[in-house]
């Protein structure tokens, strides 16, 4: 009943993300626009890409992962937690082990973001 009315609302595109996630966090030393500058960089090597999703509440952006197909793949939602620090919660499906490398490849590379 909650996803029927998701869809019908509009309130979430599911894609192949599914009802339950995996969920991973990547904390980074930099300001939240060099986060996300990077993270779509890196989504672009993993030939992936960035979609800004309408924001959160209390300053948290949220964007979509699109693979090929333009199928969502993984939701991110990033904030910055004090100055010069930022973190990002990344949902995927359980089942999906080339998106999870993906992830981990993006927190990794842009954990040296400077900023």
């Amino acid at each position: 009943m909650l996803l029927a009315c998701c869809y019908l609302c509009g309130c979430a595109n599911l894609g192949q993300v599914t009802l339950h996630p995996e969920t991973t966090t990547g904390y980074f030393s930099a300001h939240r626009t060099g986060v996300e500058q990077c993270l779509e960089t890196e989504a672009l090597n993993q030939r992936l890409r960035l979609e800004a999703d309408d924001p959160l509440p209390g300053g948290v952006d949220r964007f979509n992962l699109l693979n090929a197909q333009a199928k969502v793949v993984a939701w991110i939602e990033v904030a910055g937690f004090s100055h010069h620090e930022t973190s990002a919660q990344f949902y995927y499906a359980p089942e999906r082990p080339a998106v999870a490398q993906a992830v981990a490849t993006m927190i990794a590379r842009c954990g040296s973001v400077s900023g």
